[in-house]
């Protein structure tokens, strides 16, 4: 076999089905309704009529004048900070200067963003226009559009707006946003997006369907719901960081002595203060202890924040999601559109059986690293009982493991990469610093090898992998544990590779991609033995094809896929097995 391989389903474009209007990439000229046919005019006017769709350039919200400014205000306080902290300090005339270029440059250039920003939805597309000295004319397929998300901060509540983020398939984050426009407005362009896809004026029963669904009706069928007290537990097992870099950034305008003054105001605190002031090795140990608690706090405050009363629901063949307490965000999931199922866990939530479900799809929404998280923090029990509502899936009863040889090649890699880090340290480390025991301190890092060999079994013991018969299985990580489930019937290439390394001891990495896949965290399985690589190879690929060609030879495809018939590949019926 060669060191590498790969191999890519074979398709070819599929006619356009008569339910979707033809897209176009330019934006239609003012008189383009009078060149249609009569009936596709006609059908066009009356949607208009019924959903009020745009057909003249809109502006945006003039209250986003308002909150761009506000937005702009944290900048401006950091420029003045030191004016404002010294006002009669002759050295401030650097933030003086630049808090007047601000007020000449800053404010006009967002008045002229909000006046040459426009935007209008026609049957075909939506088109937005902006820019003030490049101009950018961007023309959205409407069959193209995956995901209309809806996004209301708490500033933005108050002002009855909201941000429209519109995403498509195979797009690597937003394809357009229209930041600000009323919350009305904002569910009226959801309303006609969806209509424009279902291809059909008769919009009142629909419009009711989208109604009740924007009021989180309660007869909804709901998938998944977290209280307030499951949020606030979900985040008791997170780590955040945030807190960390304020308090940083703190201590680059305030003496840590004078705040530690402030702070230990008591005189029955004096001793403690004092311990910490005078003692570096209490003091490491005490900056320690309180990172620890402001980032297991701020984990708390992060998911409270994000995913305060969040509801899961079905609505035909799609999620709705709504969550978040300062800005809640509302967001559909086509069923359809799903590729890959995948449940992450880390070693605290595993021990208390603990568990988060995410989906890819075919759009990929940066905000949430490529994944879209439907059940934030659930049992195992659940979060496979609720996978297997978007996708059934029979969840193989054993998982192979990789080659034992990946522990060698992790130990060199992590060996290698510390002694290179360490040497330099040694070389360059002055000789009135720190030296235990007679040592440089950096000689000390060397400790640290055991702990090498102890993670690259750990690796090893979590990397596991699964050919099912409806799927590929596959369990990764350490402190992150993945386990994706990806179906067959969402296969689109298959790569098996060998570096030089691994050609040496006989191994190959094993992945399977799909529509959408993540830009980190692969589904791959790496250090297979390279006989057994190609072999799940060739059975994964033999799956795909056999699947593939039952469903494109059946009248009305098999009973169990959410495909519908114009969106099934055109594979060839005379390929052999």
């Amino acid at each position: 076999m060669p060191s590498s391989s790969s191999t890519e389903p074979p398709s070819s474009t599929e006619p356009p089905s008569s339910t979707e209007p033809p897209s176009s990439t330019e934006p239609p000229s003012p008189d383009a309704a009078s060149s249609d046919a009569p009936a596709d005019a006609e059908t066009a006017s009356t949607a208009a009529t019924t959903l009020g769709t745009i057909h003249e350039p809109q502006r945006l919200h003039p209250l986003t004048l308002l909150l761009r400014v506000g937005a702009s205000l944290p900048a401006l306080l950091v420029i003045l900070f030191p004016l404002l902290r010294n006002p009669g300090s002759t050295e401030n005339i650097t933030s003086l200067v630049l808090g007047v270029l601000y007020g000449l440059f800053a404010l006009p250039a967002i008045l002229l963003q909000y006046w040459r920003f426009s935007y209008r939805i026609t049957p075909k597309q939506i088109v937005i226009q902006s820019g003030v000295l490049t101009r950018k004319n961007r023309s959205i397929p409407i069959e193209r559009i995956q995901n209309i998300q809806i996004e209301r901060s708490l500033v933005a509540r108050g002002l009855g707006l909201a941000k429209v983020k519109i995403e498509t398939a195979g797009s690597s984050g937003t394809e357009g946003s229209l930041e600000y426009v009323s919350a009305d407005e904002a569910r009226k362009i959801r309303r006609a997006v969806r209509s424009f896809q279902r291809d059909t004026a008769e919009t009142e029963a629909p419009s009711r369907a989208d109604d009740a669904a924007d009021a989180a009706d309660p007869a909804a069928e709901t998938l998944f719901a977290m209280p307030l007290r499951r949020v606030l537990l979900s985040g008791a097992f997170r780590f955040s960081l945030l807190y960390l870099a304020v308090i940083f950034s703190v201590l680059e305008f305030f003496n840590p002595e004078t705040l530690l003054q402030r702070v230990f105001r008591d005189d029955r605190l004096d001793w403690l203060a004092g311990l910490v002031l005078s003692h570096p090795a209490a003091a490491i140990a005490t900056t320690v202890l309180v990172a620890i608690l402001l980032g297991w706090a701020s984990g708390i405050a992060v998911h409270l924040a994000r995913y305060y009363n969040f509801r899961l629901w079905l609505e035909g063949d799609k999620l709705r999601k709504r969550h978040g307490l300062f800005t809640v965000t509302e967001g559909t999931i086509p069923l359809d559109k799903v590729q890959t199922l995948i449940l992450r866990t880390n070693p605290f939530m595993r021990a208390f059986g603990w568990y988060e479900l995410k989906v890819q799809t075919i759009g990929i929404d940066v905000d949430e690293q490529g994944h879209r998280v439907i059940a934030p923090f659930a049992s195992a029990e659940r979060i496979l009982e609720l996978a297997g509502r978007v996708r059934a899936f029979d969840l193989p009863d054993s998982f192979s493991h990789v080659s034992h040889l990946t522990i060698r090649r992790r130990f060199f890699r992590y060996t290698a990469a510390l002694t290179a880090g360490l040497l330099p340290a040694v070389y360059f480390w002055p000789a009135d610093w720190l030296h235990p025991a007679g040592a440089a301190l950096p000689w000390w890092g060397f400790a640290l090898v055991p702990a090498a060999l102890g993670w690259a079994v750990l690796q090893y013991r979590n990397h596991t992998y699964a050919v099912g018969a409806d799927g590929f299985y596959i369990r990764r990580g350490v402190l992150s544990h993945y386990l994706w489930i990806v179906p067959t019937e969402k296969f689109h290439a298959f790569h098996a590779t060998a570096s030089l390394f691994q050609r040496r001891l006989g191994l190959k990495t094993l992945f399977v991609d799909t529509a959408g896949a993540a830009g980190f965290a692969y589904p791959e399985v790496i250090d297979v033995p390279a006989e057994t690589a190609d072999e799940q190879f060739r059975t994964l690929y033999r799956r795909f094809r056999r699947l593939y060609r039952a469903r494109v030879e059946a009248a009305t495809g098999a009973p169990d896929t959410r495909l519908s018939p114009h969106e099934r590949p055109r594979l060839p019926t005379n390929a052999p097995l």
